[in-house]
């Protein structure tokens, strides 16, 4: 006699590995969790490298935004990571280690920006908070900084070639704001790319690859914006539905 017993489910009896048979359950409507949220990618490299001179007025406007919008800004890792991983390299360390030397640089930026932004009421929070207590942290605050590099750590996925991560900043950013569901992705960079409307086929757009590709398997985020951080009122005007920078759809 079969004393077993099932929960009704649509996963019921089913394995989680074979794609055909979760397909009723993964084509069903994905509720956005926070549809009015904004992500702001800073990154390392482009921005924060270059000092106060870049930093400072982006902060400004950063600010400026405040009353009317609730930023979620993340940091990527600049030449400090680039040369630790280059240690971890010679050093033969794995890819999963790797990553985790420019996750710490990233989050070394993200409170660097944080204390920028300190009196403003605007704090640091890992990606655990991010995951669990955004939402009640951007009801007491304009804004909340993490830093962009996505938590898989000793679990990130080895290369096809090499040892180097494959999720960095910008596609970490992207499967967040994709997760939260939020209204609106942008990348400050030194470079808006080529300006207009374009394909994330596009060659030479200055976002990793790999977020060029996730854009078009994403459930809700299935473009996002390219903005120029070096002139003034780029990200204003972005943030206010200006026509500005380059967008980056999946289509």
């Amino acid at each position: 006699m079969d004393h077993g017993k099932d929960v009704p489910s649509l996963l019921a009896r089913q394995t989680l590995l074979d794609r055909e048979l979760v397909r009723p359950a993964a084509t069903q409507p994905v509720r956005r969790l926070l549809p009015w949220l904004d992500v702001v990618v800073i990154g390392g490299t482009a921005i924060i490298d270059r000092g106060r001179d870049a930093i400072l007025p982006l902060l400004d406007e950063l600010k400026a935004a405040f009353g009317e919008h609730r930023l979620l800004i993340l940091t990527g890792a600049g030449v400090r990571a680039r040369h630790a991983m280059g240690v971890g390299l010679d050093l033969g360390l794995p890819t999963g280690a790797l990553s985790e030397l420019a996750a710490t640089e990233a989050e070394q930026n993200g409170h660097l920006l944080a204390a920028l932004l300190a009196e403003d009421g605007v704090s640091y929070v890992p990606h655990g908070t991010v995951a669990r207590q955004l939402a009640g942290h951007l009801a007491a605050a304009p804004a909340v900084v993490s830093n962009g590099y996505p938590p898989y750590g000793a679990s990130e996925f080895p290369p096809a070639v090499g040892r180097l991560p494959q999720h960095r900043t910008d596609a970490g950013a992207l499967l967040l704001a994709d997760a939260l569901g939020a209204r609106r992705l942008v990348y400050v960079k030194d470079s808006a790319g080529p300006g207009g409307r374009v394909s994330a086929a596009t060659p030479g757009l200055p976002v990793d690859a790999l977020a060029l590709e996730l854009v078009g398997a994403a459930k809700h985020v299935r473009e996002f914006r390219i903005v120029d951080g070096l002139t003034r009122g780029a990200l204003t005007d972005v943030l206010g539905d200006r026509d500005t920078g380059t967008i980056v759809a999946a289509d």
